[in-house]
């Protein structure tokens, strides 16, 4: 049952691949765009592009905007950077934009007919933005359906994990030559964990016996991956780290279709996945990490959580790294296949997002 409705080879390379799934699944519903980390102070801002589609969220005095990433007079990029600070701005030409995307200032503005119809008409194209606790989410679709609908009962999973963030203590966006669903089926699965993370997770003692908690909706899902009983103890130096809000005895990872990936080893630290596909063949992979929030106004020693948290750094990015590897050679062997995967009993989660996928591109 589990093999008879797979995504097949085809759809992890080639144009059509690519133009299918912007049209079905990326233009027409939510995806993940930014965290709230990102907005610091007025006119910061990021930015991300969705199969080329350029996009920008723009703090306006603590209102966030989002938009096509694209000045209306001659088309360039307004901003560039993948997050920072700066008035919403085409560097071209120097015109600025409001809110509401309608031009603000133009240099030699009595150069242009201002009062004809096409002039009035001019602006960003806006985009609709929501916001689910720390978590922005934007759709290219003016009439998609209401973010609570989407995410259904993990709405209230992403306020959760929310109250759990603290600060954000890394940012990195990693091109990665890899179809962005071969990263996803890669993370729903911990199959693969005794054989890749060998001195990672696995050694740690999680991914040794099965996991534990699944939910299924709408294509999301969450599993815990409990740490076995005679597994190396913890630190005793990290002994202050009882002290999280988000406390679990786990790996946990969460996926929120079709683009949000979230993990946390036992709440000590927070790793927010944002998959961006560029093309069929390749994806950025953007990397935020968190500090868990301490219960009960605990204040943990400065140079020992500094310490721990480069030390989770580390350790996370190593992970992601052992996982990378392998999937570029999937992704290298996959147009020679001409059919898809054997899945077992230990990939189900693969399976659910398979079947989400397949009634998103109908």
């Amino acid at each position: 049952m589990l093999n008879k409705e797979l995504i097949q080879s085809d759809h992890y390379c080639g144009e059509n691949a690519q133009k299918l799934e912007f049209e079905k699944i990326f233009s027409k519903g939510w995806f993940f765009a930014a965290m709230e980390s990102d907005f610091p102070e007025n006119n910061s801002y990021v930015t991300l592009d969705i199969f080329s589609y350029p996009v920008v969220i723009q703090n306006f005095k603590n209102d966030l905007r989002a938009f096509q990433n694209i000045c209306p007079h001659r088309f360039n990029k307004i901003q560039t950077k993948a997050r920072g600070t700066g008035i919403f701005m085409c560097n071209y030409h120097n015109w600025s934009f409001d809110k509401e995307g309608k031009p603000k200032t133009i240099p030699q503005k009595a150069s242009f007919d201002t009062e004809s119809e096409e002039f009035k008409c001019l602006k960003v194209k806006s985009l609709r933005l929501e916001k689910v606790g720390k978590f922005i989410f934007v759709s290219l679709n003016d009439e998609v359906e209401p973010i609570e609908k989407h995410l259904g009962s993990f709405y209230d999973k992403l306020i959760e994990i929310s109250n759990a963030l603290d600060f954000n203590f890394y940012f990195n966006d990693d091109l990665q030559n890899i179809n962005w669903k071969i990263i996803v089926e890669n993370v729903v699965e911990a199959y693969h964990c005794p054989a890749i993370h060998q001195n990672t997770l696995y050694g740690m003692g999680f991914c040794r016996i099965p996991e534990t908690n699944n939910e299924y909706e709408n294509g999301h899902s969450v599993a815990d991956y409990p740490k076995e009983e005679n597994a190396v103890p913890d630190n005793k130096i990290l002994k202050y780290l009882e002290n999280i809000e988000f406390k679990h005895n786990t790996f946990r990872h969460y996926f929120i279709f079709p683009n949000l990936l979230i993990s946390s080893t036992q709440g000590t630290s927070i790793y927010i996945g944002n998959i961006l596909p560029a093309t069929s063949e390749k994806s950025i992979l953007r990397k935020r990490f968190y500090s868990p929030k301490f219960a009960d106004n605990f204040e943990p020693r400065k140079a020992v959580h500094t310490s721990f948290l480069e030390m989770a750094k580390t350790s996370i990015n190593q992970i992601l790294e052992e996982d990378k590897d392998v999937l570029e050679q999937i992704q290298k062997n996959i147009p020679f296949i001409n059919d898809t995967y054997f899945i077992g009993n230990q990939e189900i989660r693969i399976a659910h997002f398979h079947k989400k996928y397949l009634e998103t591109i109908k």
